[in-house]
């Protein structure tokens, strides 16, 4: 089995929609809630996306066959005008993937060390719809809180960006 370039295309540009989507539901967070500890996995509403973004940058240079110098951390991003920056930056080499990307790249396998040291090889179209779905799981994170804050939660289903389209 595996993913053809339409499918994969399909999926980083939903998420990448859905990521503007939140984008836009996070530009009205006052910075002191941005920076809040909320008591979760990256710590506040800004470590969440910076964690969203810096996966987003590692799997793109993993797609690459390269490595980052630098993973992004909250401390990186004074103000949320410079996250957004750096997520442009970021989205915009997104594209630039799409843009070459072919069937034959998809089912070619890629192979990385994580964080831990531990040694993956897998097909691209699994790490693509890894990153697609890791993205997908946070973003909801970044919902929740916005909700729990007193924020406008955006709708980032797939099922909204396919209607859109």
């Amino acid at each position: 089995m595996s993913v053809s370039k339409a499918a994969a295309r399909e999926m980083l540009l939903y998420m990448l929609w859905a990521d503007r989507t939140t984008l836009g539901a996070v530009r009205d967070v006052r910075p002191e809630d941005l920076k809040r500890d909320a008591g979760i996995s990256f710590g506040s509403l800004l470590g969440t996306m910076t964690h969203i973004l810096a996966v987003q940058q590692v799997w793109l240079a993993r797609f690459s066959g390269h490595s980052l110098e630098h993973v992004v951390v909250p401390d990186d991003f004074p103000d949320l005008l410079a996250w957004i920056r750096a997520w442009e930056e970021t989205a915009s080499q997104i594209e630039a993937f799409l843009a070459g990307l072919t069937d034959e790249q998809l089912t070619t396998a890629i192979t990385w060390t994580n964080s831990r040291g531990e040694t993956y090889t897998q097909p691209l179209w699994h790490t693509v719809l890894h990153l697609v779905n890791h993205s997908t799981y946070h973003r909801g994170q970044v919902v929740s809180l916005l909700r729990q804050m007193g924020y406008q939660p955006p709708a980032t289903d797939l099922v909204y960006y396919l209607h859109q389209r």
